[in-house]
């Protein structure tokens, strides 16, 4: 070390850093006196800030060297432990549980022995790296995650891109550990707010973790299996009822008219409603059909055409390819079908508070509820309980008991329904 009137201006080490040392010499020049004196390791020359300190006839420097990267978990027992690492992203020597004291001849000792040579400089490869941020890479670039959908891909980034800035210049190994169910935890309350998203956290890690285990082998086993969901939904008897469709209706434009009746008649979802285009309809020998591939699951479906969603088809301007457009005349996105719900209930319940003769739309339903008006109006059309159930993905106890329980609440299509149901009902025991 080289002082110049008291102040430390260089140094240089036989070791990369250490989070505090100290030396001492009975002159102006303090020599290192660490373990990693001895190591074949790279030799830096570091700018510090050092204080020196007269303690019986020795000069003593400490130094507080920069580089050495320190992360802060807390365990599921909520005890506070602090991990240091040879380098950003690099193995880790030392943390506050191991007896060492920082700066300590043993604390040198262990991080020269963490920080071999070749490892100072080397910077962590994607393809063979071990830290969590190069597995997160890796996975990114894998089958399993290009073969999601693009909406799905996206969901996942949100939860992906949190978990490495948590998480990202940790060894993928902590999760070997049963200690990091309680850190991964403590990430996931950002979402605490909100179930489904707190859930959907725990679903992505779980994947990566999996993925990470079964095809990348970086783990041999993580801990974050079987994680209890918070979020609970049952929509089931969230139904629309005829008299909330005529006050959507009653308040729309012919492009939101159309969107309405997709959902309500066909059952469609926000994401298909935007697919539908003239080559979609096909015909068939009891009438017609739309056959399309479903764009989220990707699965082939062919819904009957209701009387209301022929008037939709036959009604569409010979020159527009889609049957269903924005109002600004584009392919509408799966969030704007949405939004013209939500819309048009806005404006109808506004109409309702100034005119009591006017009925008032919960506040709870949205687009998707309208799923169970369609398949009760797909069996009033003729559809067998099946068909109904493959159209909509559902199993047939489902599909039985949502037309059973809007049969229930529409009192004026109670007794057509219900026969139909009985009768679709008994078709399907005598057809197993």
């Amino acid at each position: 070390m080289r002082f110049e009137n008291g102040v430390q201006k260089s140094v240089s080490l036989r070791f990369r850093d250490a989070k505090t040392f100290t030396t001492q010499s009975s002159s102006g020049i303090a020599s290192t006196q660490s373990k990693a004196r001895n190591h074949n390791l790279l030799t830096l020359t570091l700018l510090l800030r050092c204080h020196l300190l007269k303690n019986g006839g020795y000069v003593v420097a400490i130094c507080r060297l920069k580089g050495i990267h320190q992360v802060r978990k807390r365990l599921a027992n909520a005890k506070i432990r602090e991990y240091h690492y040879a380098f950003r992203g690099g193995p880790q020597f030392w943390h506050s549980d191991n007896g060492v004291a920082i700066g300590s001849p043993d604390y040198v000792a262990a991080f020269s022995n963490a920080a071999k040579p070749g490892r100072l400089t080397k910077i962590p490869d994607i393809a063979s790296g071990s830290t969590t941020r190069a597995v997160i890479e890796r996975y990114r670039r894998s089958l399993h995650f290009q073969k999601l959908a693009e909406r799905t891909q996206s969901d996942y980034e949100k939860y992906l891109k949190s978990f490495d800035t948590e998480f990202g210049v940790d060894p993928i190994k902590m999760f070997e550990e049963k200690e990091s169910l309680g850190e991964i935890r403590t990430w996931k309350e950002q979402w605490s707010h909100s179930p489904k998203s707190y859930d959907y956290a725990t679903s992505v890690v779980t994947r990566l973790l999996n993925w990470a285990r079964d095809e990348d082998v970086a783990l041999s086993n993580h801990h974050h299996v079987n994680v209890a969901r918070l979020y609970k939904s049952n929509r089931s008897e969230i139904i629309w009822l005829p008299e909330e469709l005529r006050a959507l209706l009653a308040v729309a434009n012919d492009r939101e008219a159309r969107v309405v009746i997709a959902a309500s008649e066909g059952g469609l979802t926000p994401q298909d409603i935007g697919i539908l285009t003239r080559d979609r309809v096909q015909n068939t020998p009891k009438g017609r059909r739309l056959l399309f591939k479903r764009s989220k699951s990707k699965k082939v479906t062919s819904i009957p055409v209701t009387p209301a969603l022929a008037k939709l088809i036959d009604e569409t301007p010979n020159e527009q390819k889609q049957l269903i457009i924005s109002l600004d005349g584009r392919r509408p996105q799966p969030e704007r079908a949405s939004g013209i719900v939500r819309d048009l209930k806005a404006r109808a319940n506004a109409a309702a508070a100034t005119n009591t003769t006017l009925y008032h739309i919960r506040d709870e339903l949205r687009l998707y509820d309208m799923r169970g008006t369609a398949a009760t109006e797909l069996l009033r059309a003729g559809c067998s309980l099946n068909e109904i159930a493959v159209t909509m993905g559902w199993g047939l106890r489902h599909a039985a008991n949502i037309i059973e329980k809007y049969a229930a609440i529409v009192p004026e299509v109670a007794d057509e329904v219900l026969a139909k149901l009985t009768a679709a009902r008994r078709e399907s025991e005598d057809s197993k």
